[in-house]
This record gives C-alpha cells, sequence and structure tokens, in this order.
C-alpha cells in the first residue's frame, strides 16, 4: 500500500488548535511544545546521565480528577520527578485525542516533538511513516525479559522493518455493555441482541447504541465492525494492506447493522452519535446497550445507574461472541528527544509492577499478569469484570493498523450511513470504498 506521508504532514500543517475538554479522552493543556534537540541514538544507558527536562504527550489531562485515569498518571508523573536518579523531570502536555495525530504531526514536520509520546495501537503506523517516533527496539527487547510477565513480546511488537516502536501500558478489550435491569441475560449473539435490543427501546431510550457518526475517527463504528466482521469469517485488511470488507462477510455485517435500525433497536440519532456521546447516553440512561472499551469502566461505572450495569463479550454473528477486538495504549521515544536513554528510563518507570497496580485501581486492563497477584488488585470490585475481560481478549491480538487508517474509517462510516438511512445498497457502498481505498 502506498503511503500519503506528505498528505498526511500537509493535512496536519492546516489543523487548527487544541480543542480542550474535560472528562473524555482529551486533554486541556495548550502549552505550545519545547523546541528540543537532534535525534538521539540509542546508547547502553550505562554512562551517568544528568538530569533532563522532556515533555510527554498524552491524551489524558492530569489535571483533571473526573477521569480516574488522569488521576493515575498525575501520581506516576510526579513520583518519577520526585524519586528518579538522574534528577529528569517529565511535564505532560494534553491533547485531545481527534486531533493527537495532526498535532505530532505537525510537530514533527517542523523539527521537533515530545521525548516521550503516547500513541494508540491503532494509530502508531502513522507516527512511524510521519517519523513522530523513533526504534526503541534494543531497549523494548532487554525491558521485555527483564519484565518477565509482559503479556506482549519483542517479537509480535515489531514493524516491517523489523523495530520495535513502543510499548503497551494497558491493554483494552471492546466489551458489550448492558442494563441488567433491562436485558434478562446477556445476548449471545445476533438474534438475541436484535430481540432484546428491539424490545428494550423507548420513548425515551434507544436497546442498543452504536455511534455512526464520523466524529472521533469513526472509532464508535470500527470497533464494533472489525469484531462483527470476523465473526462473520471476514476480515478488514489483508496481509498486503488491501482493503478486503467489501466482501459476504462485509455485507453481512452492514446489513446486520442496518436491521438494528430497522427492528427499532436503533434509531436515526445515531448518526449524530460518535463513541463519547455513546458512553454518555448509557450512562444517563438514554442509551441501553453499547459496545465500548474496557478503558473507560471506571468512568462508566461512576453513573448514578452503575447498579444495573453488566458487561459480557460482544456478540456475534452465529450465536456465539464475536472474537475479541483488542488494541493499547502504548508509549514511544519521540523522534526528537533529547536522550532516548532518559526517555526509555521513563517509560520503564510507567511500566513498573507498581504502576500496573495503580492502573488497575482506574480499571484499566494490565499488561503485566504478575499485577492479578496483587491482593489491592484481587480487592477491585471490578476484579471478577476485568479477569473475564483479559479472557475474552485472549480470542484476539492487538493489530497495527496502516497510516491512512482513520480516514479509510471515517469513509466506511460515511457507507454504513448510506446503507442504514438512505437506502442503499450495502455491497455498492462497500465496494466504492474498498476500491477507492485499494487504488489511492
Amino acid at each position: 500500500m502506498k503511503k500519503k506521508v506528505a498528505a498526511l504532514v500537509l493535512a496536519a500543517v492546516m489543523a487548527v488548535g487544541v480543542t480542550s475538554c474535560g472528562n473524555k479522552e482529551t486533554g486541556t493543556n495548550t502549552t505550545e511544545p519545547a523546541q528540543t534537540g537532534e535525534t538521539g541514538t540509542q546508547a547502553s544507558g550505562e554512562e551517568a546521565k544528568e538530569g533532563v527536562d522532556m515533555k510527554f504527550w498524552i491524551f489524558l489531562d492530569p489535571t483533571s480528577t473526573e477521569d480516574p485515569r488522569s488521576v493515575v498518571l498525575k501520581s506516576i508523573v510526579d513520583e518519577y520527578n520526585a524519586t528518579n536518579e538522574y534528577g529528569n523531570t517529565v511535564t505532560v502536555e494534553s491533547f485531545n485525542y481527534s486531533e493527537f495525530e495532526a498535532q505530532a504531526i505537525q510537530a514533527a514536520a517542523a523539527g521537533t516533538g515530545p521525548d516521550i509520546i503516547n500513541c494508540f495501537s491503532d494509530q502508531l503506523k502513522q507516527h512511524i511513516d510521519a517519523k513522530t517516533v523513533q526504534p526503541m527496539t534494543a531497549y523494548a527487547a532487554d525491558f521485555i525479559d527483564e519484565m518477565g510477565d509482559y503479556i506482549h513480546t519483542a517479537e509480535k511488537l515489531k514493524q516491517e522493518d523489523g523495530e520495535v516502536y513502543s510499548l503497551p501500558w494497558e491493554s483494552r478489550v471492546t466489551v458489550m455493555w448492558y442494563r441488567g435491569d433491562v436485558y434478562e441475560n446477556a445476548p449471545a449473539g445476533w438474534e438475541e441482541l436484535l430481540a432484546a435490543g428491539s424490545q428494550a427501546s423507548t420513548d425515551l431510550a434507544v436497546g442498543m447504541g452504536l455511534g455512526l457518526s464520523e466524529g472521533g475517527n469513526g472509532a464508535g463504528l470500527i470497533e464494533t465492525f472489525i469484531p462483527w466482521l470476523r465473526s462473520c469469517g471476514g476480515d478488514f485488511l489483508d496481509a498486503e494492506g488491501k482493503a478486503v470488507f467489501n466482501s459476504d462477510a462485509g455485507v453481512q455485517t452492514v446489513e446486520y447493522i442496518k436491521s438494528l435500525v430497522e427492528e427499532g433497536a436503533m434509531d436515526q440519532s445515531m448518526m449524530n452519535m460518535a463513541y463519547d456521546d455513546i458512553v454518555d447516553g448509557f450512562k444517563s440512561g438514554t442509551v441501553l446497550a453499547m459496545n465500548a472499551g474496557t478503558q473507560r469502566s471506571a468512568t462508566i461505572m461512576g453513573s448514578d445507574l452503575s447498579e444495573d450495569f453488566k458487561s459480557c463479550p460482544m456478540p456475534g454473528a452465529e450465536g456465539k461472541p464475536a472474537p475479541a477486538y483488542v488494541a493499547g495504549q502504548t508509549l514511544a521515544i519521540g523522534q526528537y528527544a533529547q536522550d532516548p536513554d532518559m526517555a526509555f528510563d521513563f517509560i520503564k518507570f510507567f511500566l513498573s509492577g507498581e504502576n500496573q497496580v495503580k492502573w488497575v485501581g482506574a480499571n484499566c486492563l494490565p499488561v503485566r499478569t504478575g499485577v492479578y497477584e496483587d491482593a489491592s488488585v484481587k480487592e477491585n470490585p471490578m476484579y471478577d469484570s476485568m479477569v473475564m475481560w483479559s479472557d475474552y481478549a485472549t480470542t484476539g491480538e492487538i493489530t497495527f493498523y496502516p497510516a491512512d487508517y482513520t480516514e479509510l474509517c471515517t469513509n466506511l462510516v460515511k457507507a454504513v450511513q448510506n446503507v442504514c438511512f438512505n437506502g442503499a445498497d450495502a455491497k455498492t457502498e462497500l465496494d466504492a470504498v474498498v476500491n477507492w481505498y485499494n487504488t489511492k
């Protein structure tokens, strides 16, 4: 697949300023990124280092107390700044997740950027192609061996060039959340979801919510579309990176989404709802079931209605759960990091067993299995759910998508909108998106 890095850079340079927000995956710090030194090269880290003032870009806002993940982030950064042996300081610069890649690409195009950068696994290749990050293979391989309980191997984290560019610090799987006081049982498959969702809908609430807005890079649809597609025996991309979702499985998936609308489980309001809107609707009671990532669990369970909230593997075709959609937030060394050794020192601290326990406290799935043996983790009210999520996650694996993945997702959302609300033919719409993507 031809990469469109130049187009990405041009789009990023034209991007508008950062959007502020509060309790969603956004940030409020709009401080201009500081100029940093030339790209570093990997070193052994054995020589004594002087303290470095490092910038860390991430979507979480450490000044917010509404999202438990933000609270954990602040705790980790504060502790590192107070205790690291080199005298390093890390300053967090927080960006809205929907603008994050554009901001990073814009900075790299100008020859600058952060020392440490958070990259969502779905967008990692976009960062690699735009050169916002640098390889960390030598660091990562040794550290993975040192940890001993990391769920990923260096080999599985390698990209096409044989390099490791980032380390996941949390795992997430998209599961179905539903109202236990409305749904009699957890739907195992599509037919059960369609029947129960249609019956659950009222004048004030939809029985099932699926974000069909183009907002948020189409994540409201894609994190459901891909596992549903795979449950029908299809796939999103082939081994060469070509789009292949215009298959019979793809048509079946889109037609099922359309049936949710036609049978009343969903309505036209879905066109105006992105991922965050669906989650907010579930928390407020206007959405009675949804597919959403486990990373949102702490926020979801903060609802006044949470005593009735339950989760289960995502229902799929043929009356059984769909293969899990697994992803994760990762940490990388910025292309223009002042000192890659020191950047990785922070990454190692971030991934310590003690800090993994803190992330579990924010209901994030850990990437180190030893965490489940910690006494405080076993006392977590969500412990049983987290074990179930982890078990379900084994039915899928983390996937790294191409740099223009978000553009493809947005166009797919438009196609599904046309089928569900404008009477368009599913095969025709999918063919158009696939042909556009594979020939551009």
